[in-house]
């Protein structure tokens, strides 16, 4: 059973609560599971079957927008907005490094050295200090793609694999896990489609950094990474971000359209 402040649990009874969603009273309560995180707080997550209201919504495929993946700044659309200028690991980082310096030079610290009291608790705050910056991440992410689900109906991205791309050849593997642009896409995946709308991934192989966005012609100097602006014959100037973006919605909507 669960209220406003309270959730009862079997065989230990009302366990108090901070409830995120009271459950509709046509919901079905199937499982509850408790876990507790590295800063030491304990949660629930409760499992509830329900008859899906079918979606009546019709989509326009026209409204339509491309993100290209960028380490400063999440993404960067075909409309040419960045999606966010937080770095919320950075921004911790140097209240995170104190307390682990702090947490070093406790007993504990040692490897087979008894733990004492002071290094577990300093141990919870650097772990607490983790949490909070998981949080901001998630939190902001979310937001984000609840914006993006909400205002289009088709979102096309490139199918990354976001664990190369953070190794370390690249230089900017501490920026692309901060960001958090893999769960971003699993955010962006499961509301479009409770909305009844589509997110297509376009092939990671795709050259969408190499074709000139307004006449199509492949510009294989913009392979190297250095290079942020691309300049073609033709007139455009335009960043290389943002031309890739534009490249990406014009392949998700082809691939859409064939799909069809």
């Amino acid at each position: 059973m669960i209220d406003n402040k309270y959730i009862r649990l079997p065989k230990i009874g009302k366990v108090k609560a901070v409830i995120h969603r009271i459950p509709d009273s046509s919901c079905i309560l199937k499982s509850a599971t408790v876990s507790q995180e590295s800063d030491g707080r304990y949660y629930i997550s409760v499992l509830f079957e329900f008859d899906k209201v079918e979606n009546a919504y019709i989509v326009d495929k026209a409204n339509a927008i491309g993100l290209d993946y960028a380490s400063d700044g999440l993404y960067v659309d075909s409309n040419g907005n960045a999606g966010t200028n937080h770095k919320y690991y950075r921004e911790s980082h140097d209240k995170l490094a104190r307390a682990q310096c702090r947490l070093s030079r406790m007993q504990g610290s040692k490897k087979h050295e008894d733990k004492s009291n002071n290094y577990i608790k300093q141990l919870r705050k650097v772990n607490r200090i983790h949490r909070h910056i998981a949080n901001q991440r998630l939190d902001n992410l979310h937001k984000i793609s609840t914006e993006i689900a909400n205002q289009y109906d088709v979102v096309c991205v490139e199918s990354l694999n976001m664990r190369s791309v953070a190794n370390r050849g690249f230089g900017n593997g501490k920026a692309t896990l901060d960001n958090g642009y893999g769960m971003f896409l699993n955010m962006l995946e499961y509301k479009l489609s409770d909305r009844n709308k589509y997110l297509v991934k376009v092939d990671k192989w795709f050259p969408s950094s190499q074709i000139c966005s307004c006449c199509g012609t492949l510009h294989p100097e913009m392979k190297d990474l250095s290079k942020r602006k691309m300049i073609c014959d033709y007139g455009l100037t335009i960043s290389r971000d943002h031309n890739a973006a534009i490249n990406i919605l014009t392949e998700g909507l082809r691939l859409l359209s064939e799909a069809a």
